[in-house]
């Protein structure tokens, strides 16, 4: 314990040491990743004292809560509570199990404000003021609206990126650097790999786009059709832009709005979803969406994800800033952790799992993995 505790404010203080050396705007693309992770770091104490402010080490304190309790507790944006958790399980002062939140002893020691160890009186005196990007962190939390340059309120869809997958221009150029990219090779390969693949008739492209990915995957199997399943507007630009591929007779795009629609038809055998569950990335959400995936398949089918995970080593924390940093404009954590996500996948009928992680030396890799179908719910 005592060598935790030394740790935690050895951090703190190197923290803050950079703090002071921090880079102008002018120089920010030129930053190298070591030097940016240094400067992720330098958030810290800073995060820590605000979480203090805020009631986080309080209302955890002798609980277990998932995000959405805890939101709901504090009345904090859900989006923005997972980043700041990841954050902290990250610096080892919450722990995370089975979709759940919980003070780590140092932080049950120390951070709370009615321990008689606590150390919050030490933290507001040294803890840096917030600087750049991290001085919004307190009104992103509690969903106080940002002003535009004009001085006008900016609501959260206005300030996220769901815009760019409704612009025709933007996933036409998505299109053509999907089909040069690597790593979309590397999963068509991961999927083709697959001992069922051969057999499939009927897949289904959760939140697919334009079907980047299901004009791919036809090209490998000829007796497949395809269904593709995203927002009205897409399935509208997917149906012109798509028109004259070779394989687009056996693709059915299927105007869907995964933030209403429940249903997204039956008799799979091949389910497909890739980078579309981050916005449902809490246990509880995912277990919803995998039991109707579940629902929607074949005995036997195999539902394969692909989406980023989190490594545990080198750069964790600073990768947690970042996307602490990119949730302030309503944007999700774009990551979903490997042991979260085969918990809900063994909850939900699927077993036999294929794994393969793609550029396992980055900081967030891709984690592909296929799994079975083998109980109907």
């Amino acid at each position: 314990m005592k060598k935790k505790i030394v740790i935690f404010f050895a951090l703190l203080a190197t923290s803050m040491g950079m703090w002071a050396q921090r880079p102008n705007a002018s120089s920010r693309n030129m930053v190298p990743p070591l030097l940016q992770d240094m400067m992720n770091k330098s958030y810290l104490p800073y995060i820590i004292k605000m979480s203090a402010e805020a009631g986080v080490f309080d209302a955890l304190r002798d609980k277990t809560l998932t995000v959405t309790e805890f939101s709901e507790m504090l009345k904090t944006r859900e989006v923005v509570s997972d980043a700041l958790l990841g954050v902290l399980v990250a610096a080892e002062l919450i722990n995370y199990n089975d979709g759940k939140y919980s003070l780590s002893q140092t932080a049950s020691d120390y951070l709370v404000a009615q321990s008689p160890k606590s150390q919050l009186v030490w933290l507001n005196e040294n803890a840096p003021m917030p600087f750049r990007e991290m001085t919004g962190l307190k009104e992103a939390l509690f969903g106080v609206k940002k002003k535009t340059d004009k001085g006008e309120e900016m609501n959260e869809k206005e300030n996220s990126s769901i815009g760019m997958w409704q612009d025709k221009e933007k996933l036409i150029a998505t299109k053509n650097q999907r089909l040069k990219d690597k790593q979309t090779q590397i999963i068509i390969d991961f999927l083709e790999s697959l001992p069922e693949f051969d057999n499939c008739r009927k897949m289904i492209d959760y939140a697919g786009s334009i079907g980047y990915y299901s004009m791919a995957i036809l090209n490998k199997n000829s007796a497949l059709k395809a269904y593709v399943y995203d927002l009205p507007e897409v399935c509208e630009i997917a149906l012109d832009v798509q028109k004259d591929e070779k394989n687009f007779n056996r693709v059915t795009f299927c105007p869907f709005d995964m933030r209403k629609d429940n249903s997204f038809g039956e008799g799979y055998d091949l389910f497909f979803v890739s980078n579309a569950l981050y916005g449902n990335r809490t246990k509880e959400k995912l277990v919803d969406f995998f039991k109707k995936a579940n629902q929607s398949m074949k005995m036997d089918g195999v539902l394969v994800s692909n989406h980023w995970m989190i490594q545990h080593g080198k750069n964790y924390v600073s990768t947690t800033i970042t996307e602490l940093k990119n949730s302030f404009s309503g944007r999700p954590v774009h990551y979903i952790e490997e042991e979260i996500l085969k918990q809900v996948l063994a909850e939900t009928g699927f077993d036999n799992y294929t794994v393969k992680i793609i550029d396992e030396q980055a900081a967030k890799p891709r984690l592909l993995i296929a799994a079975r179908k083998v109980k109907n719910l």
